[in-house]
């Protein structure tokens, strides 16, 4: 594809200097299953220069239109140069966790190069002290722009990158090779361009006129005042949380690793809810700790924003194909299981209304949003921050699942022991939430700013805390909860007395 969809090129309105729209993925290996010597780093270079044809993204760059009144388009990347986008780092003495979180957040909280293809690799030796990961590990930490891949696109990255059984096993293809990949994609004339600008915007404007006419309709009939009362709760709306407030240029980051067979135990006790409804009541229950123990616990339940993949079979896979929906995280209610039959409820709710009106035709209007719109949402969008004092709240946090293989991944022999993400943050919403699953295990990692969460081994601790409250309820709830249960009066007089919650040592 020469040229970005309205909504690949939004997450470039939306960037500012402090707050960069790119996504990291963080992959840890163990090399005691390489067969001879230990890997090095020119041997992994060529490596992963070798997996990068089946992406045309990741050999281009991105030209931007004078004024954002075109949308922007591909371009051969006449300076690329693999030693520039993959780098090489170590862990210093004793190379512990908490060296690894801070590594990691200083390498997200820098901007991508957008001089250059849109994406970076680290890769990052000394992993020699963490509980869980094997000594002499090492990680591979990809960086890209979400104007470039959405996660589901960055996923399949992921799947290009290994083998399925060692230096032996056959690479598992992201897709098959588009007939474009291969198409040279030169940059423009200054005529060639304002002819571009013009086209854009007339054409956009034609090509949202399919997708309208089939989404307003559906409105009608399904009811703008339940779909409004849906995104503002006649409750009041979403509570203002820290969470709510602008960002700094620096981040923070941790992640725990859970037993997936545990999270479907904890999803299996309420009749229909899913693997992502077990996740959201988990995270609800973490913030819910972490507000109580700073005093700042709202009445009203917390919501979550998540972006879920609409892309079509066969449709391009280096593009971002994603809707919205909102959930309440139950952080309202004290109760574990309680928690998680409120969020089913609301998903089931959320899910309705989105294939009501058609996932696919809402990302459609994105897409086709005429360029010149697109700068004015961009800068909208920045401004519902407000430090903390924007007129329009609708979220707490992010969620963004990436469910992985149940099937061992290697690479050059390595194998694959751990998996987690980093997400983009902007004022107004500093933190984000990003489970990934993979062989039995489910790794979920918090993205955060310190201003914000200053502590965010609490917060992941906090996350611990939950996940075995709910664990335990699970082992004891037999049967599972009836789907005709009603849920109990939700408490007027306030959050209630805190649970005990253990604080960082």
């Amino acid at each position: 594809m020469n040229k970005l969809s309205g909504q690949d090129a939004l997450f470039l309105h939306v960037d500012r200097p402090h707050a960069s729209s790119h996504g990291t993925m963080i992959y840890i290996y163990d090399q005691s299953t390489v067969s001879g010597q230990r890997l090095g780093f020119r041997e992994i270079v060529r490596h992963i220069e070798s997996r990068l044809d089946p992406t045309s993204v990741q050999r281009r760059k991105i030209v931007q239109v004078p004024f954002g009144l075109g949308y922007p388009y591909w371009v051969e990347d006449d300076l690329f140069d693999i030693d520039f986008h993959v780098r090489h780092f170590a862990l210093p003495k004793p190379g512990d966790w908490r060296q690894f979180c801070i590594l990691l957040s200083r390498i997200h909280a820098r901007s991508v190069d957008l001089s250059r293809s849109p994406w970076e690799m680290y890769v990052i030796e000394g992993l020699d002290n963490i509980e869980g990961i094997p000594k002499g590990s090492f990680a591979i930490i990809t960086k890209t722009h979400h104007a470039a891949m959405d996660g589901t696109a960055a996923a399949e990255f992921t799947w290009a990158l290994h083998d399925l059984a060692g230096a032996q096993g056959k690479p598992i293809a992201v897709a098959d090779k588009q007939e474009q990949a291969n198409t040279p994609c030169h940059s423009r004339r200054i005529t060639d361009t304002l002819t571009r600008m013009v086209i854009d915007n007339v054409s956009a404007s034609a090509r949202m006129a399919a997708p309208l006419t089939r989404v307003l309709p559906k409105l009608a009939t399904f009811g703008l005042r339940r779909l409004a009362q849906s995104l503002w709760s006649s409750e009041g709306g979403v509570p203002r949380t820290r969470f709510n407030a602008n960002v700094s240029a620096k981040r923070v980051w941790d992640s725990v690793t859970l037993d997936l067979a545990t999270v479907k135990l904890i999803k299996g006790t309420v009749p229909g809810a899913t693997i992502n409804d077990a996740v959201l009541a988990m995270i609800g229950g973490a913030m819910r700790r972490y507000l109580q123990a700073k005093d700042e616990l709202p009445e009203k339940s917390l919501v979550s924003m998540a972006p879920v993949n609409t892309r079509q079979e066969g449709a391009e896979r280096t593009t971002n194909t994603i809707s919205i929906l909102r959930f309440p995280l139950g952080t309202d209610m004290e109760d574990p299981l309680e928690r998680l039959q409120a969020v089913q409820l609301a998903t089931a709710e959320c899910k309705a209304i989105q294939n009501a009106i058609g996932a696919h035709e809402l990302t459609n209007l994105q897409k086709f949003t005429p360029p010149a719109t697109l700068g004015l949402a961009g800068r909208l969008a920045t401004l519902t921050g407000g430090g903390g004092k924007g007129p329009v709240l609708l979220h707490n946090c992010m969620v963004t699942n990436v469910p992985g293989p149940n099937t061992e991944l290697y690479l050059l022999g390595a194998k694959l022991v751990h998996w987690g993400g980093m997400g983009p943050l902007a004022d107004g919403m500093s933190l984000i939430w990003n489970p990934t699953s993979y062989c039995g295990k489910m790794f979920i990692s918090l993205t955060s700013s310190p201003n914000i969460v200053s502590d965010p081994d609490f917060l992941a601790r906090c996350l611990l805390d939950s996940y075995e409250e709910m664990s335990e309820a699970a082992r004891q709830m037999t049967p599972p909860i009836p789907a005709t249960k009603v849920l109990s009066k939700r408490r007027k007089q306030g959050p209630g007395k805190p649970r005990q919650v253990r604080t960082p040592a």
